[in-house]
């Protein structure tokens, strides 16, 4: 009897975890009785840039633009958000010094070379032979500074403090003095 109990008790368990698929055939046959139409809105789209393209051909100023455009010099191109219009150059780079007469015809003095630089348009008449030196050569000492102690690569210059000044020590974290 005890067992009959239990094998009852065991067979309703089982039957309440067994769940099956909402049935969804009527959902289904409900949205394929819609009649949805997606190529009427590309239609409109359509009709509304043909509108436009006679506008563009009609008007006299966008016409010396398009002729412009024939020419292989400028291109109609959309803005970042899709909807902006605007002319975009096309074509090689054209050379910022093709008009400058300088580069053919310079003519240094004796002990003078033509020497060309790059991104300058003309030539530059140099002589190998000067030497010149740089007025200001960094903080070497003989002006007054001193290479710091506990930094490399950094000199140190007298400070004008009106009050007292702090030296620098390997706590303060300082390379040079500083006024207080």
């Amino acid at each position: 009897m005890q067992l009959r109990s239990i094998f009852v008790l065991l067979a309703s368990v089982s039957a309440i975890k067994i769940q099956t698929a909402p049935d969804v055939s009527a959902l289904v046959a409900e949205e394929s009785a819609e009649n949805i139409q997606i190529h009427d809105g590309f239609q409109t789209q359509e009709n509304q840039d043909v509108k436009k393209e006679k506008q563009v051909k009609a008007d006299r100023d966008l016409s010396a633009l398009q002729l412009m455009m024939k020419e292989g010099s400028w291109m109609v191109a959309l803005e970042k958000d899709m909807k902006t219009e605007m002319l975009v150059q096309v074509g090689g780079i054209k050379d910022p010094c093709e008009s400058i007469p300088c580069a053919g015809s310079l003519k240094c003095p004796s002990g003078f070379q033509p020497e060309s630089i790059p991104g300058h348009c003309c030539d530059y008449c140099v002589n190998p032979n000067i030497e010149v030196k740089p007025e200001v050569t960094g903080a070497t000492g003989s002006h007054g500074g001193k290479i710091s102690t506990f930094c490399p690569k950094v000199f140190c210059f007298p400070t004008m403090c009106s009050s007292t000044a702090t030296a620098a020590t390997t706590t303060n974290g300082q390379c040079c003095g500083v006024c207080s």
